[in-house]
């Protein structure tokens, strides 16, 4: 359902005819709306209401006769099934009613697989529509900021159309897309008209059957010419809609029928389907060093991460994930409002097998939590607690300290609380010297006082309070059972500055 201008396809028609018979796997089911209950539910539908003057749009832009409505002569859930019904009748000046009902800043998404279950009306002059538009045109008016119709249909329903727009804004836009029609009129039964939204390709299928395809060598963003994936790399909302007449359809004549309706059984989003865990911008993450929590790695929920909602509620960074990811005030992005049993994972490679320093950076407006980091599956922190910081960008540190093994492995970072929420900027770690006693990443007078302790412990036959059984393990550098002689030999090479 295009605004200001319609591509019309009639040209390149049978070109995509060319069918695919390859499965496109539906991945994690994200949302959907069955249309069960008794009413349209608002959580996840707006009505829009008019002729399209209270949005900038006279006619839809189109040139458009109907009045959208939110009465239940035009749009009603009932038996499970949404019905959408345009209307010949006088109101509020026009001659034609229908409905049109979106999901903005109520569902919006950001790749996957997006279908709905339909049957369409058909007669001279209607135009029913599946479709989306982008939330917050990043990129400017229609279309630099793209346009996605899933399906479409004009007149009877005899072809559908899949179609992208792009390019600058109206009138300097493009649009590429494409047809299929095998002789079935698509308003005698239900059919599933479906996307599969990746990063550089768009596939349209109807009945699963593949036909046509569209990918980033073809569509731009005149404001993003640098950006290959521009405009589509940016969240947009979905759009159920009966049209009647307008530039591209044409009119209602003599043998138009109405009522006509649009009725959905379903629609449904998946989450991109991949089992494939890469590491972020496909480099492991060195430690030592700092690892940036929006760095987790790509493959998806489930896979690479857990969150509890499947959109990013941040809005930045990476909205094609379902993790909460927001610019941080101390710079760059941060995971936001971590809740309990989310996790994120991380390619890493530790170059050096050794006990280290972690310090996360953590903010927690009234909660706290608490979490711990483990090593291909096997925890080596235990539980560490995230204090109350006061406010969401109000960061502290915590510390605690892990024993890694060498060599390329999965960190997950586990939110071990239950209803807890915080914030997550990054983690940075250090190898610890073997003379740093108290293990707070620096070696000097504090730890020569500390050995000095265990090493008289066992001396005079007690244990300085000073020195627990952790710590007088750590004094014992040769890994002979005892602090000795011969760990003072080892302790006498520590240069303190």
């Amino acid at each position: 359902m295009q605004t200001l201008s319609k591509w019309h396809a009639g040209a390149a028609l049978g070109v995509c005819l060319l069918l695919g018979t390859r499965a496109f796997a539906q991945g994690t089911l994200v949302w959907s709306d069955e249309f069960d209950g008794s009413t349209v539910n608002t959580a996840n539908w707006e009505f829009m209401i008019g002729d399209g003057s209270d949005y900038g749009l006279s006619g839809w832009g189109n040139n458009e006769l109907e009045y959208y409505t939110s009465r239940p002569e035009n749009v009603y859930v009932s038996d499970g099934f949404l019905h959408i019904v345009a209307r010949q009748e006088s109101y509020a000046g026009f001659d034609y009613t229908s409905a049109r009902l979106r999901t903005l800043h109520k569902r919006d998404f950001l790749y996957g697989r997006i279908e709905a279950r339909l049957k369409l009306p058909s007669t001279q002059g209607i135009w029913p529509a599946f479709w989306m538009l982008p939330t917050d045109s990043p990129y400017g008016g229609w279309a630099a900021s793209g346009e996605v119709d899933i399906m479409e249909s004009i007149n009877v329903a005899t072809r559908v159309y899949g179609t992208i727009h792009y390019g600058g804004q109206w009138p300097n836009n493009a649009s590429s897309g494409g047809s299929y029609a095998d002789g079935t009129n698509f308003g005698d039964d239900f059919h599933t008209y479906a996307i599969q939204w990746e990063p550089d390709v768009m596939r349209w299928l109807i009945d699963g059957t593949l036909y046509h395809t569209e990918t980033s060598a073809t569509w731009y963003s005149e404001a993003a010419p640098s950006n290959d994936r521009a405009p589509f790399d940016q969240p947009f909302h979905l759009l159920l809609n009966v049209a009647v007449g307008g530039n591209w359809p044409g009119y209602p004549g003599p043998s138009s029928v109405f009522p006509q309706e649009m009725v959905v059984d379903w629609v449904r989003v998946y989450a991109p389907s991949s089992s494939e865990q890469t590491p972020f911008l496909g480099q492991p993450q060195d430690i030592p060093g700092t690892i940036e929590a929006e760095s987790f790695d790509d493959g998806g929920e489930g896979v690479a991460y857990h969150d509890c909602d499947a959109a990013n509620n941040g809005g930045a960074y990476r909205p094609d994930t379902g993790v909460d990811i927001e610019a941080c005030s101390e710079g760059g992005y941060n995971v936001g409002w971590m809740c309990g049993g989310e996790w994120l994972e991380y390619t890493v490679d530790v170059n050096s097998t050794g006990e280290y320093l972690i310090e996360a950076r953590v903010a927690s407006q009234a909660t706290g939590g608490s979490f711990h980091i483990e090593m291909d599956g096997q925890d080596k922190t235990g539980s560490v607690t995230v204090p109350v910081t006061g406010g969401w960008q109000s960061w502290t540190t915590v510390t605690t300290t892990a024993a890694l093994d060498a060599g390329e492995q999965v960190m997950r970072f586990v939110n071990a609380g239950t209803s807890d929420e915080y914030n997550l900027s990054s983690f940075t770690f250090e190898l610890l010297s073997p003379f740093d006693v108290n293990k707070d990443g620096v070696v000097d007078l504090t730890d020569y006082a500390l050995f000095a302790g265990c090493l008289a412990g066992p001396d005079v036959g007690t244990m300085p309070a000073a020195c627990t059984s952790e710590r007088f393990d750590t004094c014992d550098f040769d890994g002979d059972g005892d602090v000795d002689l011969g760990d003072f030999r080892d302790f006498q090479r520590l240069q303190i500055p």
